[in-house]
């Protein structure tokens, strides 16, 4: 696991507890919205790489 410190702009801090007003908490609404990006950038770097020839290896990885 990486730790990681974020430093939100007073002007994002009424924005951003809006925007997490459903969450259980601010912690975990910014939690969730890290790790979405963090999938979508990796989904991006999979997606440069040239395709593989995974022919007749199925579900198997």
């Amino acid at each position: 696991m990486t730790a990681i410190t974020l430093r939100i702009p007073d002007a994002m801090d009424k924005a951003l507890r809006d925007a997490a007003a459903g969450a259980p908490s601010l912690n975990d609404y910014i939690l969730r919205a890290v790790r979405r990006q963090m999938t979508l950038d990796a989904a991006r770097r999979l997606a440069r790489i040239e395709p593989l020839d995974l022919g007749g290896e199925g579900d198997a990885l």
